[in-house]
């Protein structure tokens, strides 16, 4: 990893190419290790099995579900991000709760409200940091968190997926 601290581009805000909020209401869930990645930087260009495993999907209603990061700035080390994927979740059959009880050390690909795949948790995973449920509060769904661990922080804020072929179509491929 370079230690360059140094700004090598123009960094303009455009009034023509704003950020859009929110996340489409589907993610593909990869379990770490299960996958080999092959990325430049903080592109992702190949998700690929090994064996026969599969992604999983989670998907949902508007704002099911969140990702994103914060900055871990430190004097003695170069700057890090903590990637973070948060999800509500209806299980509803012992089956359902006990997969998102397991749940842990995964990776994501979420597509943003402007058509952009980003991965989360790429080199490192993310790692379950809470899980709750209160029969009275928030339609009674469990909500659950994935963090980078401290200390397996990611190099790039974001990882852009950009596989050779349509994303949604590389993706789709992978959950069989």
């Amino acid at each position: 990893m370079s230690c360059s601290t140094k700004v090598v581009a123009d960094i303009v805000n455009s009034c023509t190419a704003r950020p859009v909020k929110g996340l489409k209401p589907k993610a593909w869930i990869f379990n770490n290790g299960d996958f080999t990645i092959t990325k430049a930087l903080n592109v992702v260009t190949a998700i690929v099995k090994i064996g026969s495993v599969t992604a999983f999907t989670a998907e949902g209603f508007k704002d099911f579900m969140n990702a994103g990061y914060d900055a871990v700035v430190a004097e003695n080390l170069p700057t890090a991000y903590k990637h973070k994927y948060t999800i509500n979740a209806f299980a509803a059959t012992a089956v359902e709760k006990a997969n998102i009880d397991k749940a842990d050390n995964i990776f994501v690909v979420v597509q943003s409200n402007d058509g952009t795949f980003i991965a989360y948790g790429i080199n490192n995973g993310l790692w379950k940091v809470s899980q709750a449920k209160m029969a009275n509060d928030n339609n009674a769904q469990t909500m659950i968190e994935f963090d980078s661990r401290e200390g397996m922080e990611e190099e790039y804020s974001e990882y852009v997926f950009t596989p050779a072929t349509d994303a949604l179509v590389y993706l789709t491929a992978l959950e069989s």
